[in-house]
């Protein structure tokens, strides 16, 4: 199943917007949900909805994103790109606890709870400075990395992306999904 959805206005409207904000990469075209959503890219599972809904934000509400994509937000605001909405999405583990909803997946993305969010993405992964921490204690009592922060796992990437509406953001309405910062934890 490919995710983005093809529609002549859209197309259109992301072609615009990109002459104006050059600097705005491709979007997607999905539909809006103010819920969480897991669905298959291929064979890839992916957690995407609304940033107020992202199950890795911390007990504060606030999202922790690096400096790096930070700044790099700060530039597009400065530029006025018109997003109405922000979103995020977690690319998940298929061998992970989404393991049992991939042959419902199969069928077509499906809305989940928060809490079934938590489940699929998982805790928040250690700060940078911590893993790295980690390391430099393994070589100092030369243990490998995995036994003392679980470094040689494959920590998958989160993808923040802007959001604009066509014309709003309705549930279940097509928008235009915009990347504007993705990192490696």
């Amino acid at each position: 199943m490919q995710l983005t959805l093809d529609r002549p206005d859209a197309r259109r409207t992301a072609i615009a917007l990109r002459r104006e904000f050059p600097q705005l990469r491709d979007p997607l075209i999905l539909p809006w949900s103010e819920q969480p959503v897991i669905a298959l890219d291929g064979d890839r599972p992916w957690l995407f909805g609304p940033i107020e809904r992202d199950p890795q934000r911390t007990a504060g509400g606030r999202t922790v994103l690096p400096r790096r994509e930070l700044r790099g937000l700060r530039e597009l605001a400065q530029v006025g790109v018109p997003f109405q909405r922000l979103a995020m999405a977690h690319e998940l583990d298929p061998a992970g606890a989404v393991r049992v909803l991939l042959p419902v997946l199969r069928k077509g993305p499906r809305i989940c709870t928060d809490g079934v969010a938590r489940a699929v993405v998982g805790p928040p992964p250690p700060h940078p400075v911590v893993r790295r921490a980690g390391r430099m204690l393994d070589g100092m009592v030369r243990k490998t990395a995995v036994a003392v922060v679980g470094a040689g796992e494959r920590l998958l990437d989160p993808i923040l992306f802007g959001i604009i509406g066509l014309p709003g953001t309705t549930e279940g309405e097509l928008v235009l999904w915009f990347p504007i910062a993705a990192w490696t934890w």
